[in-house]
Parts: structure tokens; C-alpha cells; sequence
């Protein structure tokens, strides 16, 4: 199957928190990892600058001058977490109503949404989905209609930033490489009525010379890192790039959840039950952890192999078993009522040597240990916007086949790890 490169849909930043353990089913066994998919080139090229937080007022002027002066447009965009609560269709004919998916009472399930303009849309996309927005219907991506059953005309009910319910028909089923794996895509206007505005990132396109562009966004004070995440349409597959909720809902289950008076984030009865292993303590190296039962037997593999390659010593047990694991449902940054679940509410990302890695500061983590992860189908985050030396994250596929330029522990593609 091959993918293309996206401009958004997969979360880079990640916050650092501590993992709780919640008692659970044992693991399952997974199947081989598939190689990492071929990379096809896009029909348009585009270059994105995007951050964890709001962009300011003086920044997002500064993007649109850029852009401008290159002879290129800049357009807003935003990546928020939506509640749904609700799918249901309407026989056209008898106007009967069926219930596709309905959800407990006081729970919601979290939806990853993109939000772009429409001529972003058109040019990068598809004009199917262009279109389906110039109607005021909403897109969904191809796995999270396979997950709820959703088709084309369906009527979804998200929640606004108050909880109040609004309604959106589905008016195209894109492809997920389309919509970088999201589970939904919206137009600005369909967002405002939600009350997602926060703007956190600018798609540039339209422009003939992309080294000008590029000369432009260095020269405004853009670089990727830890502020900035800079991304082209060309550029070779990152092997520390997440993959999009939908994508990963199917490798690891979709939950409800609601937040308590407290803060506190609640997942609906039964899926923890399901999904989470008992905490135990892993083979080889002493790492104990509540985790994922599909992600389980990856974590086994990498620590297996840390230990044959003679690098358990490099492993903080302590640390890690204190500080560290998998599983806390927990947000990772918030905005709002829209904030982001960390990938930590599934329990499919492992921390290890918290005090030495810390979100934000240079990764310490030994490079051989995060080449090891990445093949046995994890991304690390000592690569995300902000740097998150500590975490590992399940994708499903190895990563360490990849020859891109990171900023920490490139890969030794072809070389004796």
C-alpha cells in the first residue's frame, strides 16, 4: 500500500507525564511488522510550519509576509480533538432513522480533526473532499468509518468547546493518506461554530521557487525544532512521525471518555478491562508496566534485544518503573475543551528514563537503544516539537529502515546496527 507525505494528522509533541498502571487482560501476540510503505511523491508541493500551541498574532503576520513576498499564500490551519457522541442515518426513502453508533451518556469518543481551507483542500487533497465542505458537510478518513460502520450521508453529532451538540453530514470518505490518517476533516467555518479557532499551523503553497520560500521562513526566525515543526511535501519519511488517531484506533481500540470535576480522564467501563494488560514486569530487563495487550509483545521485543546487544545497563529500572510505563489516561496539551488525549490514555507509548530526558532538553537516551525500538515498530520522541527524549511510541511498522536526516540518533540505514 503506499502513502503519501502529509502536512498534518499525526501528532508531534508530546507532554511528559508519569504512567499509572490499571489492572487488565494479558497480552496478545502480534503479527510480523510489516515493512515501512513505499512514499509516493504529492500531485503539489507544500511547505507547513506548525507548533504545539497557538500561533501569535506577530508570528502568524510574519508567515503571511513570507509567503507573500515569495510569491506564494499562506493558509491557517488547526489540528483539535473533538468529541462525538452520536452517528445515526435517515433511510431517504422512508425516512427511518438507524442508529450507527451511539455513545454512554456523559462520554465522548475522541475524533482527531483537521481543519484547513478549502483551497487547500482542492490543491492537496482532493476536490471530492473540497467539495464535500463547499456543501458544509464534513469528511471523514477511510479507517474511522470502517471503525463506526459510517458511510457517506451519515449524521454525525460533535460537541462545541460548552458540550452543547451539533450536527454534520458526512459528504465524502477520503482516503487516509489524504487526511494524514485524522479521523475528521472540517473548513474553518465548520470549526467555528465548534469554537476550535486556535490556529497551529500554516500550509504555503502556490509558489514556483521553494528554496526562496524556504530562505524566507529561515530568514523570519522558523526552524525546525523545538518551537517549530517544518515540513515539506517532498521531504523523505520521518521515522519519528506518529501515525494519525484513526490509524492508530485500529491498531490499538477506540474508547469513550468523559473528564471528572477533578480533571481527571475517565475511560468508559470496559475498555481498560479490554485492551490494558496487568501490570508486570517484563523479560530480560526488569521494566514494569501496565501496556497495550497489541503493543505488548513489541515492547518484549525491544527490550529482549536491548539485552542481547548487551545495553541493559543503559535502561533506568528504577527510574522507569517509578516515573515511567504506559498506561495514564491524561491529556498532552490542552486547548480548551478541545485538548489532545496523550497517546498514553491507549497505554501504546512506553517512557523510560524520565530525570534524564526531560520534554524540552537534549535527549540523553543511548542511540542504539532508540534504533532498537524503532524496529521492533516505535517512533521516538527525542525527535517531536517539543524534544521528549523519554518516549516511545507504537506505529506498527519499523522504522529503522529510514534514512532522514533527524536531529537525534539518525538511523544507520544499511550499516551494522
Amino acid at each position: 500500500m503506499l502513502r503519501r507525505v502529509v502536512l498534518w494528522g499525526s501528532t508531534v509533541g508530546v507532554l511528559v507525564a508519569s504512567a499509572m498502571p490499571m489492572g487488565a487482560l494479558a497480552d496478545t501476540i502480534n503479527p510480523p511488522l510489516p515493512d515501512t510503505p513505499e512514499v509516493t511523491a504529492p500531485l503539489k508541493r507544500a511547505i507547513s510550519i506548525s507548533q504545539p500551541k497557538e500561533f501569535s498574532v506577530a508570528d502568524r503576520k510574519k508567515v503571511v509576509a513570507l509567503a507573500k513576498k515569495a510569491g506564494a499564500l499562506a493558509y491557517p490551519g488547526r489540528a483539535v480533538t473533538l468529541g462525538l457522541v452520536r452517528v445515526h442515518r435517515i433511510d431517504a426513502t422512508t425516512r427511518i432513522e438507524t442508529l450507527v453508533q451511539s455513545i454512554t451518556r456523559g462520554y465522548q469518543v475522541p475524533m482527531s480533526t483537521t481543519v484547513q481551507d478549502i483551497e487547500v483542500v482542492r490543491n492537496l487533497m482532493s476536490l471530492q473532499a473540497a467539495e464535500a465542505l463547499q456543501a458544509n458537510n464534513i469528511v471523514m478518513g477511510r479507517s474511522s468509518a470502517i471503525i463506526r460502520g459510517a458511510r457517506i450521508g451519515d449524521i454525525v453529532t460533535l460537541l462545541d468547546i460548552r458540550n452543547k451538540p451539533h450536527e454534520f453530514v458526512i459528504g465524502n470518505i477520503a482516503e487516509d493518506n489524504l487526511v494524514g490518517e485524522a479521523d475528521l476533516l472540517l473548513s474553518p467555518q465548520q470549526a467555528d461554530v465548534l469554537g476550535a479557532t486556535m490556529i497551529t499551523r500554516y500550509t504555503i503553497i502556490g509558489f514556483t521557487n521553494a528554496i526562496t520560500v524556504e530562505n524566507a521562513i529561515r530568514n523570519a526566525g522558523f526552524k525546525d525544532g523545538n518551537t517549530f515543526h517544518i515540513r515539506r511535501t517532498w521531504d523523505a519519511p520521518n521515522p519519528d512521525a506518529t501515525r494519525g488517531l484513526a490509524a492508530t484506533k485500529r491498531m490499538v481500540g477506540e474508547f469513550a471518555y468523559k473528564v471528572s470535576e477533578s480533571g481527571k480522564v475517565l475511560l468508559e467501563g470496559g475498555w481498560p478491562q479490554k485492551y490494558i494488560s496487568p501490570r508486570a514486569v517484563f523479560d530480560d530487563i526488569g521494566v514494569k508496566a501496565a501496556c497495550n495487550v497489541n503493543v505488548r509483545v513489541a515492547i518484549q521485543g525491544a527490550l529482549s534485544e536491548v539485552r542481547r546487544q548487551g545495553l541493559s545497563r543503559y535502561v533506568d529500572v528504577g527510574n522507569t518503573n517509578a516515573y515511567g510505563g504506559c498506561f495514564y489516561p491524561r491529556y498532552n496539551r490542552l486547548a480548551g475543551k478541545l485538548g489532545y488525549l496523550s497517546r498514553h490514555s491507549w497505554g501504546m507509548a512506553l517512557d523510560m528514563n524520565t530525570s534524564t530526558n526531560a520534554q524540552g532538553g537534549v535527549p540523553h537516551m543511548d542511540c542504539r537503544i532508540v534504533r532498537i525500538f524503532r524496529h521492533w515498530g516505535f517512533a521516538w520522541g527525542g525527535n517531536f516539537t517539543p524534544s521528549d527524549g523519554m518516549h516511545f511510541e507504537y506505529v506498527g511498522e519499523r522504522r529503522d529502515n529510514l534514512a532522514f536526516p533527524s536531529r537525534y540518533c539518525p538511523n544507520i540505514v544499511g550499516a551494522q546496527r
